[in-house]
């Protein structure tokens, strides 16, 4: 071997070690069994592990037929449904192709006329040669007639011939005689010649065998792409998919395959098997993954550490981003392997540590950890000396974060935090890089961070860890991206609860702290989110993304954002298994271990927040703020109706408090114009008798409760006579921003519980779009004239809920002050 530098014996025994295929019967009556008992071909490999069996056979039957085969009859592996018999249909014929060529590759080795029997013959002819040498040697030396006793043997060169070949060997005396041998260089010839022409057998046989072997890969992986196509986990009890030689082949393929102009994406998915059946195995599903199951195995461990640090070459894996675009399963299945690789909770590596981050591979410390003194972060020191460089080291970050970003698994907590503060310091580089003021010059666009951030978003408690961090929270909504889609991945993640936690359960008290921290902060940030920068749109595109998941969050956490508190404050049971365990009880309806509340400035600054968003993003935001309030209200409605006790006080307060905070920001928008300039000045009357003379003297309605209620400035712009200009805008106004849609939407859901009776009495008191009678006067009169009959008892609910909201800055007599725009 040595000399052939080939190792065929020594791949022999590893390939046999490896089939191993004095356990494939064994490994067979495991299967036979769990295919009987699984229910699905899903199940199939991870009940096959969970079962145990006699070797070699099933119920007193042989699983192995007289050719050594896998019997793959009425006698052997039996499924229970078509895909079923499919699967061990692929596994049976993996089994006996292994079986095959583990003979084939022992044939060329040990088998008659292989290798060994050749290096046999090649020992045998070396000795041979030597010993005919030693032959004619004797044969030449002279006879002495008198005995060496009596008289010395001539001391003479003797010429020894063999082979068609002399040789001269010069005696050495011995005393009284010369002693001839064969000179040591002669041995170490012939050894040599023999060797060679054995070695040359090696290399032949080695050939041989990569042939063999790669036909068996090949073939393995495609009976694997098959099994995994009918929902076969190929990290199972066979193993021949996830050992560590098919890492290296089948990484090998995958690199030959990726350096093509055009690679084959199932090529790609096919030789990237691997890596989903170890996810498969450990998650249940690498697509849908749920709670890992258990830990990676030593075997899997090196499966992964062998694929991926074959294939680590920054640049040529770089290259899957720039040749296939958008989804691709070969992404998916080498991202999930990265994460996994990291999870030090799964077995891998722990990247909080020195040698943890050096086990991972050299592109994942070159973009996440090494960068920090590398291509990227020097000009973050020293400016944009470098910048080409720069350019293209980001240039490669976007497409490190175009395949992280199709992890499916998620990544570790510290791997998911690691990426994310990656992601905050690049785009705040990216800002930096020369160009950007310069017509925009080799300006190359972040969108690696965004891509990161998606990543981290798969592990919801690492995103809930990250939002909860004061300095990562700051920073993180500090930052204006250049693609906020991560960002608001992040945000959707960490802030919402994920599907199936309970409001009340433990794991909620962590998205429940998120979200208070995130949309308590949100309006000290608005520049950032809203991305008014001042810089020219085309270098910041509107963050829609993270503006819509604020809206989002916002949205499900409206019970408390809806809250009053002078305070505000997040707030966790500290007895949750006591006996008043709540931190807030019936908040609109629903009794928490976990709450939050914002003061009128935070709760404020969030409605601008999202006031300021772009204006499919506005609309959609307070059109769902609307849909809440009427839901909430209804929901009110008919508990107070199951109840009798009138006892929804603080929720309608909760509503019309929403509905204040919407027309205060929403009314502070835009009043650069005459008209708003008008009716705004009738708002600094305060509240009190003189509403009365007020609106008699304009004579639209008689109207006080209505005035009184929802604000003066909204009771005037109904109160204006009919034709003024600025009453006409009013109107507008009052109909797009003002207390006429939380009247109208505390109607109708008075109406639809069916309230007291509201719905016989009320069905069509309230206009319908597209009625003559649709107008902003004629929907708000209608409201009135339901809430006076049918709820009047939550009036006064209403009324504080809405200048709370509405006057939180209180300057006497009623007068409140516009915040100035920010």
């Amino acid at each position: 071997e040595a000399k052939a530098q080939r190792r065929p014996w020594t791949r022999q025994r590893d390939f046999s070690s490896e089939i191993a295929p004095d356990d494939m019967a064994d490994t067979a009556a495991v299967y036979a069994q769990a295919a009987g008992e699984a229910s699905g071909a899903g199940e199939l490999a991870e009940r096959a592990t969970e079962v145990g069996s006699d070797a070699g056979g099933l119920d007193g039957e042989s699983l192995v037929d007289g050719d050594g085969r896998i019997d793959a009859t009425a006698r052997g592996l039996q499924g229970n449904g078509r895909d079923m018999d499919g699967v061990v249909d692929y596994l049976v014929r993996s089994m006996n192709r292994a079986i095959e060529a583990d003979e084939e590759v022992f044939d060329l080795v040990l088998g008659d006329g292989g290798l060994e029997e050749a290096r046999t013959r090649h020992v045998t002819a070396a000795v041979n040669e030597w010993n005919g040498w030693q032959s004619a040697l004797e044969a030449a030396v002279p006879t002495n007639p008198f005995g060496d006793s009596f008289l010395l043997r001539p001391i003479v060169p003797l010429d020894v011939s063999y082979g068609g070949r002399t040789l001269s060997i010069a005696p050495e005396q011995d005393w009284s005689r010369a002693v001839y041998s064969l000179p040591a260089s002669l041995a170490t010839e012939i050894r040599e010649k023999h060797l060679g022409n054995a070695a040359e057998d090696a290399v032949t046989a080695d050939g041989e065998i990569t042939d063999a072997i790669e036909a068996y890969r090949t073939q393995l992986a495609e009976f694997g792409a098959e099994l995994q196509g009918l929902g076969y986990d190929l990290s199972g009890p066979l193993g021949l998919w996830t050992t560590e030689e098919m890492a290296e082949y089948s990484a090998g393929k995958f690199l030959e395959e990726l350096r093509k102009d055009d690679p084959d994406q199932q090529l790609l998915a096919m030789y990237s098997q691997g890596l989903e059946g170890i996810a498969d195995a450990v998650y249940g599903d690498s697509l849908n993954p749920g709670e890992p199951s258990r830990r990676l195995t030593a075997a899997e461990l090196a499966y992964l550490e062998a694929f991926i640090g074959r294939i680590d070459d920054p640049e040529v894996l770089a290259s899957l981003a720039t040749k296939i675009e958008g989804w691709d399963e070969s992404k998916v299945n080498l991202a999930n392997g990265i994460a996994m690789l990291a999870d030090p909770e799964l077995g891998g590596h722990d990247p909080s540590t020195e040698a943890g981050r050096q086990a991972l591979p050299e592109f994942v410390r070159r973009f996440v950890y090494d960068d920090k003194q590398g291509g990227l972060y020097p000009i973050y020191e020293y400016g944009p000396t470098e910048g080409q460089d720069f350019i293209r080291e980001l240039a490669l970050f976007n497409q490190f974060g175009d395949l992280m970003s199709h992890t499916v698994v998620p990544p570790g907590d510290q791997f998911a935090k690691d990426m994310a503060r990656t992601a905050v310091d690049i785009q705040g580089l990216a800002q930096l890089q020369p160009g950007w003021n310069i017509h925009f010059t080799d300006y190359v666009t972040d969108t690696g961070s965004s891509d990161l951030l998606t990543a981290v978003s798969r592990n919801s408690e690492a995103s809930a860890a990250l939002l909860t961090d004061d300095d990562f929270r700051s920073d993180f909504l500090n930052t204006v991206w250049h693609e906020s889609d991560g960002a608001a991945d992040l945000i959707r993640s960490g802030a919402l609860l994920p599907a199936g936690v309970d409001h009340n359960d433990p794991a909620a008290a962590q998205y429940t702290e998120a979200a208070y921290r995130l949309l308590s902060e949100a309006g000290d940030h608005r520049q950032a989110i809203n991305a008014d920068t001042g810089v020219d749109e085309a270098l910041w595109p509107q963050q829609g993304s993270l503006e819509r998941a604020i809206g989002d969050v916002t949205l499900k956490w409206m019970d408390h954002v809806s809250a009053g508190s002078q305070e505000g404050g997040y707030h966790a049971s500290s007895d949750p298994d006591g006996d008043n365990p709540w931190t807030a009880r019936n908040r609109n309806g629903r009794d928490h271990l976990y709450s939050f509340e914002l003061t009128g400035a935070e709760r404020e600054g969030l409605f601008r927040v999202m006031n300021e968003s772009d204006e499919e993003t506005r609309q959609a935001f307070f059109e769902e703020v609307g849909r809440w309030q009427r839901d909430t209200a209804t929901g009110a409605f008919l508990r107070d109706e199951a109840s009798g006790h009138n006892e929804e006080t603080s929720t309608m307060r909760n509503i019309a408090r929403v509905a204040g905070t919407q027309v205060r920001v929403q009314d502070d928008h835009d009043v650069s114009d005459y008209s708003k300039q008008q009716y705004t000045t009738y708002g600094a009357i305060s509240l009190g008798a003189s509403v009365a003379n007020t609106l008699v003297d304009f004579g639209k309605f008689n109207a006080v409760t209505t005035a009184a209620a929802y604000g003066i400035t909204e009771g005037l712009r109904y109160g204006l006579p009919a034709g003024n200009e600025a009453v006409a805008q009013a109107q507008w106004d009052a109909e797009n921003y003002g207390d006429g849609p939380l009247k109208k939407q505390v109607a109708q859901a008075a109406v639809d519980a069916d309230y007291d009776g509201a719905a016989s009495r009320h069905t069509d008191t309230l206009p319908r779009e597209g009625d003559e009678n649709f107008r902003p006067s004629e929907v708000f009169s209608a409201s009135e004239t339901i809430a006076g009959d049918v709820f009047p008892h939550y009036q006064a609910a209403l009324i504080d809920g809405y200048n709370d909201a509405i006057e939180p800055k209180a300057s006497g007599g009623g007068q409140w002050s516009r915040p100035a725009h920010q």
